[in-house]
């Protein structure tokens, strides 16, 4: 009975993980598109101000600013932040989502 229920108990925690690098998945997904509106929205000739483009910038820039300060892109002419912070998430979802998958198929 005891092995059982440490089975059942395993069963569930890789349950979890899965569920749990599905939503990081989507999430990741989610921000991407995020992130690739934002950079078309900023060549277009559309109010900043507006709400919709307020929320979209805001939200790419949680990850763009850190990557600005960090990598200066004042003398290119053009800000690579985007392209940085997509690369970061695909690895993300490489490593950190595929690892947990993998774990998750691992304790049944």
């Amino acid at each position: 009975a005891k092995m059982a229920t440490l089975d059942t108990y395993q069963s569930v925690l890789g349950n979890l993980l899965h569920a749990i690098a599905n939503v990081l998945s989507s999430l990741i997904t989610l921000w991407t598109f995020v992130i690739i509106v934002s950079a078309i929205l900023s060549w277009l000739p559309i109010d900043p101000y507006h709400p919709a483009a307020s929320v979209v910038r805001r939200i790419a820039d949680i990850l763009c600013d850190p990557i600005r300060r960090i990598v200066p892109m004042q003398s290119l002419g053009i800000d690579l932040s985007p392209l940085f912070a997509i690369l970061l998430l695909q690895f993300t979802n490489q490593f950190v989502v595929a690892s947990l998958l993998r774990l998750s198929e691992q304790m049944g």
